[in-house]
């Protein structure tokens, strides 16, 4: 008989398993980053809050509108049935993840009026590629736009620029910060940490990571980086709800008189959804309403209610000279110029959001609105505060993973 010595076809390779920090969703360019004192978690309905993996593909969808959830160490757990689930009677501290995009406004540009504009936004990596590999690199100049209309091209979003890094995205509280023995938590359902200057929210949040720290966070600023938020991040977070991957519409007031985070006490932020910047459990709270809240932001040269600030490394801060259009070299992507019609109006800003620009007597960013603000409450809404404690200012951390 002939023999047949033609070699078998070869095996096919198994595809590669997947790894924390890869896309799972078909919509990133890059996965959420996870460091040392991160746990991801999904929510499971009729269950809450439950531990899981980097690698889970129910961990987030962006294109489903769902946002990638962690809790940082010190969260405790209890096992029920296959799922270890979050304690929220304890203390814990949540934040959800931004991913680095480029963005285009579309429409209302530069305009207020109880309606909103239309925002484009496409997912990157950090050389800025999206996921198809289009290169959107020399998208870092900011385009012509028009007053009404909107912008001409994309723009690589500047808070996901932090000093000489190029950030995948940035991890930011899911609740307004809350005091638990005068270290942060980012909790729903209590009471939000207020009376604080901007100074010492400034110097408390860069103490998070500090040696021995509660959170189990690296101590080592080049591995995680936490910090006041600034006004180009609280900006990237309002423009990714404003879009396809968000809520894409108004985002309701938290009204609750008492500052508790997510809209009330306990799991109130469950039924809560419509204050989300998802309409789900899995954005943001206390964007609209709650406390109004500092960001480390101000005009000229601030003042000593902010010197901790005022004299910190320009990445963990925004500077403004004046109310300015990027067209001239002023700061974009942060919810302010883009966003509103003038720098004085109760209702200047899109959704009919207060739109006050800070001054030397009042340099610092006030973002939100408080629970009395009523429709003038809002992500896009802005004002001035002074910097001081007050009972009704509250503040939101940021933790990039470098």
């Amino acid at each position: 008989p002939v023999v047949n010595d033609v070699d078998p076809e070869p095996e096919p390779e198994p595809d590669p398993e997947p790894q924390p920090g890869d896309p799972i969703d078909g919509t990133l360019a890059v996965g959420p980053q996870v460091a040392d004192g991160m746990t991801p978690v999904k929510y499971v309905n009729g269950i809450g809050w439950v531990k899981t993996t980097a690698v889970d593909e129910e961990w987030y969808d962006y294109g489903e509108q769902k946002w990638a959830n962690i809790v940082l160490g010190g969260a405790s757990f209890t096992e029920s049935g296959d799922y270890q689930v979050l304690n929220e009677s304890a203390s814990y501290s949540m934040l959800v993840w931004i991913p680095r995009y480029a963005y285009k406004i579309t429409s209302r540009y530069h305009q207020g009026g109880s309606s909103a504009g239309n925002i484009d936004i496409v997912f990157l990596d950090t050389e800025d590629k999206d996921k198809d590999g289009v290169d959107y690199s020399s998208k870092n100049k900011y385009p012509e736009a028009a007053n009404g209309s909107g912008m001409t091209d994309y723009a690589i979003h500047p808070a996901f620029t932090f000093g000489s890094d190029e950030l995948a995205g940035f991890w930011v509280g899911k609740f307004e910060s809350s005091n638990n023995g005068g270290k942060i938590q980012i909790k729903g359902g209590v009471q939000s940490w207020r009376s604080i200057t901007v100074s010492n929210i400034y110097n408390t949040c860069r103490n998070m990571n500090t040696e021995g720290n509660i959170y189990g966070l690296s101590e080592d600023d080049n591995e995680v980086d936490p910090h006041m938020m600034k006004n180009t991040e609280w900006g990237a977070v309002a423009y990714l709800s404003k879009s396809i991957y968000g809520k894409n519409e108004e985002v309701e007031i938290n009204s609750n008189s008492s500052y508790y985070t997510g809209g009330g006490s306990g799991t109130t932020y469950r039924s809560s959804v419509g204050q989300s910047t998802t309409g789900n459990v899995y954005g943001v709270y206390d964007m609209s309403g709650g406390a109004w809240e500092y960001t480390a932001a101000y005009v000229g040269s601030g003042n000593s209610n902010g010197s901790s600030l005022v004299s910190a490394p320009a990445k963990y801060k925004d500077v403004y000279s004046t109310y300015q259009a990027p067209s001239a070299s002023g700061i974009y992507g942060d919810a302010v110029w883009e966003t509103s019609s003038s720098s004085s109006s109760s209702s200047g800003s899109w959704y009919n959001d207060y739109s006050y620009f800070p001054d030397s007597d009042w340099p610092f960013f006030v973002r939100g609105g408080y629970y009395g603000d009523g429709s003038g409450a809002g992500l896009f809404y802005f004002d001035y505060g002074s910097g001081y404690a007050d009972d009704s200012y509250s503040f939101r951390v940021v933790v990039p993973v470098l």
